[in-house]
């Protein structure tokens, strides 16, 4: 094949997914979990139906329920854990904010002494800032709040209906899986369709998992560095802390350095080295667990996957974290078989 023709097909594979990704994904996604809960729960479930005799579809049933009630419990303690928090810092906002007032005034003194800019005008020019987004704040966020409760619940409802949709499929799925795989093997277009899934499954279930593991160890390192800091928002700033971190380009120092940076100017040289100390242990094991979790197991270069996340961001939005490289997978490994059936094509 040339290499037009080759680039012709790379690209029209690339835009395929791409619209696959993008617009029929999300109509699918409720059954695609389902699949995917039936393929990782089918070992368990085959082992329990040859043990107790009882149908697939009803030892299914009873593990997802299992497995949606123990979710909803850690849920629920988690939510308590960070309402809590989040109740402490609206009840110290005014002692947060004198503090933040405090940072300013000490930056406005630091810029008036090394730079000759008069601190009056500066704390002028940074109250008006910040004043205005508070007017902003009040006028659109507060009341669009309270305004959009409903579309909330809204919200609430169709997740609910999502869950029960998924519970359901899943159920079903079960119950003629190996039918319809049976009947399904027959047709050429799945035969291909499984090699690729299958593939995809191993590749991609290794990226998540791994992915999976970075994020937890960042925001374990997270919130236990910053209860030893004696932080009193470890939980909540840990996770978000350790989220961040997935994200190409923002990572743990988009929290911990500003926390530093002012601490350094309160003058608690202790705790801010103990930050900078967080940030760095945290950056250290990203660094380490990356290469050898995601780039050395997907045989893809860890700068390519930093693009590939990055695009993934800018086409899904939030979700491109996950659908970006999925969909680089789904690429290459259409590629492969195409390139498989090529060969044995040119054998016969």
């Amino acid at each position: 094949m040339s290499e037009g023709k080759q680039l012709i097909k790379i690209a029209g594979i690339t835009v395929a997914v791409y619209i696959l990704m993008k617009y029929f994904l999300p109509y699918v996604i409720p059954f695609f979990i389902s699949y995917m809960l039936v393929h990782l729960l089918k070992p368990v479930t085959n082992l329990l139906h040859e043990k107790l005799r009882l149908k697939k579809e009803l030892i299914l049933s009873v593990l997802l329920a299992g497995l949606l009630i123990v979710c909803s419990l850690l849920f629920y303690m988690l939510y308590c854990v960070l309402m809590d928090q989040l109740k402490k810092i609206a009840m110290n906002f005014d002692y947060y904010y004198d503090c933040f007032c405090a940072g300013i005034d000490a930056c406005c003194r630091v810029a008036e002494r090394n730079f000759g800019v008069e601190m009056e005008q500066m704390r002028t020019f940074v109250y008006s800032g910040i004043e205005h987004a508070t007017e902003q704040i009040r006028i659109y966020i507060v009341p669009g709040i309270f305004n959009y409760s409903m579309r909330y619940l809204k919200k609430a409802m169709d997740a609910a209906l999502f869950l029960l949709m998924v519970f359901v499929a899943a159920i079903l799925l079960m119950r003629d899986y190996d039918r319809m795989r049976e009947h399904l093997m027959q047709y050429r277009l799945y035969q291909h369709m499984e090699h690729i899934s299958g593939r995809m499954w191993r590749q991609g279930g290794m990226y998540l998992k791994a992915q999976a593991i970075i994020i937890g160890i960042v925001s374990i390192l997270c919130v236990l560095g910053l209860w030893l800091l004696g932080n009193p928002y470890f939980l909540l700033l840990g996770i978000i802390t350790g989220l961040l971190d997935a994200l190409p380009f923002i990572g743990t120092g988009t929290v911990l350095l500003p926390v530093a940076f002012f601490l350094v100017l309160q003058g608690s040289y202790a705790k801010a080295a103990g930050y900078g100390i967080l940030f760095l242990i945290t950056y250290v094991a990203r660094e380490f667990l990356e290469p050898r979790l995601i780039g050395a197991r997907l045989g893809i270069y860890p700068f390519v996957m930093v693009v590939v996340v990055y695009a993934g961001l800018y086409l899904y939005g939030p979700s491109g974290v996950v659908l970006g490289p999925v969909t680089l997978l789904l690429i290459l490994e259409i590629l492969r078989e195409y390139e498989t059936k090529s060969d044995k094509c040119g054998n016969c």
